[in-house]
């Protein structure tokens, strides 16, 4: 029973225009439908410590594309936590948010199954690695971004030394490109429905660009990956509580990305016991409330490797598979909402006064 002076911040930066993949929009609509007390909240107000301590429990799906946001908004959340709010996303949900390096480092730390990768801080240690005679292709990732845009397949010696040289020098851009998002929208559409409303979005992806143009050239690093092969689908599989869904994505034509491609499917035949024990084993030992799993499996060998992981991803287009899995592996057809039941399971902890 939640108390009836139980009041919801839910975090809108007025700075931008809010994306409609953005979880505030059906948080407040949760919050109408079960008639819950909430306000909502400008980030970056001159007295936002203050007006947070009017809350109980603060939302922000801060967006890994905007600079401000990702300069500040953990600090805000944690500070949040710090004089006892509850929030979302809590630490160990974000912290390592959009940030690959770190994402690998902490599922190394738990051994959870992930593609060798490797981390190099200097030139020279580039350097040893291709005298080592490393198995090619490798996949070469910058630290952030989304969409798979900063992702390159490597493969040979000459590419991996073209593609340090300018890491340890001017860097690459995590930026999206407009050239490259628009031509690969264009070659994932598979019906007019789809274009258009792919076409209706294009002033929320300028205004997407326009963020994210703002951040640094990534730099003075090389990160890497071995590649997977794979069927041609990667899998985004989500645990929010004790429930799993999942968005199968389907590799570009010509291409070996599948992540930010838009051609989507549900085949609930791809998703393995294997899979749904690695996913939840893997928000147990690192205590998240949400937490999205991108996975491919080797078609050689039948293995899940986790290559990324995000707490934010398209909720509707997991609303969209109709269906979630329990702990058990066993299916039920209702759909995951995800940012529902993130703010019902937190609900749910609440003690009455």
């Amino acid at each position: 029973m939640i108390k009836s002076s139980f009041k919801i911040g839910i975090f809108i930066n007025s700075n931008t225009k809010e994306h409609s993949t953005n979880w505030s929009f059906p948080w407040i609509e949760y919050c109408k439908q079960n008639n819950l007390s909430y306000q909502l909240i400008e980030p970056f107000s001159q007295d936002i410590i203050q007006s947070m301590k009017t809350i109980d429990l603060l939302l922000w799906h801060f967006s890994g594309y905007n600079f401000q946001e990702m300069l500040f908004a953990r600090s805000i959340i944690y500070t949040a936590k710090r004089i006892n709010i509850k929030v979302f996303p809590d630490f160990n949900d974000a912290w390592h948010f959009d940030d690959k390096i770190a994402e690998t480092y902490l599922l190394q730390g738990v051994s959870a199954p992930i593609p060798k990768s490797y981390m190099f801080f200097h030139p020279r240690n580039v350097l040893e690695f291709i005298d080592a005679n490393p198995k090619y292709p490798l996949v070469a990732k910058l630290r952030n971004g989304s969409g798979s845009h900063n992702v390159k397949k490597i493969d040979n010696s000459n590419q991996l030394v073209t593609y340090s040289n300018q890491m340890f020098s001017k860097g690459f851009s995590s930026s999206p490109k407009l050239i490259y998002k628009s031509v690969s929208n264009i070659r994932s559409t598979t019906s007019w429905n789809s274009f258009v409303k792919r076409f209706k979005r294009i002033p929320e992806f300028l205004q997407t660009l326009k963020s994210s143009q703002l951040f640094p050239n990534e730099k003075q690093y090389v990160f890497l990956q071995e590649f997977i092969p794979n069927g041609g689908y990667d899998l985004k599989v989500v645990v929010v509580g004790n429930k799993l869904s999942f968005i199968g994505r389907h590799i570009r034509k010509g291409d070996f990305r599948a992540s930010g491609g838009g051609s989507l499917f549900y085949d609930t035949s791809f998703i393995t016991k294997n899979v749904i024990d690695i996913a939840f084993k893997t928000s147990n030992d690192l205590g998240f409330k949400c937490m999205g799993y991108d996975f491919v499996i080797n078609n050689e060998t039948g293995e899940a490797k986790i290559v990324e992981i995000s707490y934010g991803f398209s909720h509707q287009a997991l609303v969209n598979a109709g269906f979630y899995f329990n702990r058990e592996g066993e299916l039920f057809f209702e759909p995951l909402n995800a940012p529902y039941e993130i703010l019902a399971n937190l609900l749910h902890h609440e003690k009455p006064e």
